[in-house]
């Protein structure tokens, strides 16, 4: 039985995107060293930030456009939203599809989306 995940996310200083991801949302760090910052939200999403040594970006290349390697599902979609713009993030347009959900980028370039809260049934 899977108990928690973690994701990987490449980043170009280690302390600074910790102190961005925790302006941002809240992430503490909790282990840090020279080969990744181990960082948690106060509910346990963890993400594992660790040197991004090749200038990689983690986002998925289609013909049809890059999609986000990473999402959050959050219960407080606009007030997200709003406090993104505010730090200064810039947030793309909002679009429906199993709820509403948009994208944004971290200081490196790595594309996040975010989700509303949504309940569907399975058919």
């Amino acid at each position: 039985m899977i108990i928690s995940s973690y994701i990987y996310i490449p980043v170009s200083d280690l302390e600074k995107s910790a102190s961005w991801y925790e302006k941002n949302w809240g992430f503490k760090v909790v282990y840090k060293d020279a080969l990744y910052y181990d960082i948690r939200t106060e509910n346990g999403v963890k993400i594992m930030l660790i040197p991004n040594e090749n200038n990689i970006i983690s986002q998925m290349k289609y013909p049809t456009g890059e999609q986000p390697a990473y999402g959050f599902i959050v219960d407080d979609f606009d007030e997200i939203k709003r406090a993104l713009q505010t730090n200064g993030v810039k947030t793309g347009e909002v679009f429906d599809y199993f709820g509403h959900s948009f994208s944004f980028f971290d200081l490196d370039g790595n594309k996040i989306e975010i989700w509303e809260k949504y309940e569907y049934e399975s058919k």
